[in-house]
């Protein structure tokens, strides 16, 4: 991986209902506001270039991840058509979910398909997602796309997809 950057972030949907996404960089130091209108405006630009549509513009953030104590590869048995789902309630009683590629299945409760949420690490990361993380009196806590906090986890199941190749 490279330095830390921020990145716009471009899907482009087909005829066929195919998605392809590119990004394009920009330092870690940008303006987000500035960032915010350069993608919607490029995207009018981008569009008059393209046959196909865009479906998707995001702004996100690359981060460095030299130094954490992560897997150097994957395992020989992981599977991204495997995973887990995980939703969530936010405070306006709305729903959220996310998708864990390649979840352990030694994390679901024996003979279902359900993720084992009493298993100390799944608990760890729950309560991560719920309350987010303080430092000093900043906090950053999960939300739905419109900005809604998560508050509780409404299910988390295993669940298979089709990878893209």
């Amino acid at each position: 991986m490279g330095a830390p950057h921020v990145f716009v972030s471009y899907t482009v949907e087909d005829a066929k209902g195919e998605k392809s996404s590119f990004n394009i960089n920009f330092p870690d130091s940008v303006d987000i506001a500035v960032l915010k209108n350069f993608a919607r405006s490029t995207a009018e630009m981008i569009d008059d270039l393209i046959k196909g549509r865009i479906t998707g513009i995001g702004v996100g953030l690359a981060i460095d991840t030299a130094g954490l104590s992560l897997k150097q590869t994957a395992n020989a048995d992981a599977d991204v058509e495997e995973g887990a789902r995980f939703s969530w309630r936010t405070v306006l009683n709305t729903l959220t979910s996310f998708r864990l590629p390649t979840f352990d299945e030694t994390f679901l409760v024996s003979g279902t398909r359900n993720v084992d949420t009493a298993n100390a690490a799944v608990t760890t990361f729950v309560g991560r997602i719920l309350a987010g993380q303080t430092v000093g009196l900043t906090n950053v806590s999960p939300s739905d796309d419109r900005g809604e906090d998560v508050s509780a986890l409404e299910a988390a199941s295993e669940s298979f997809t089709r990878s893209r190749g």
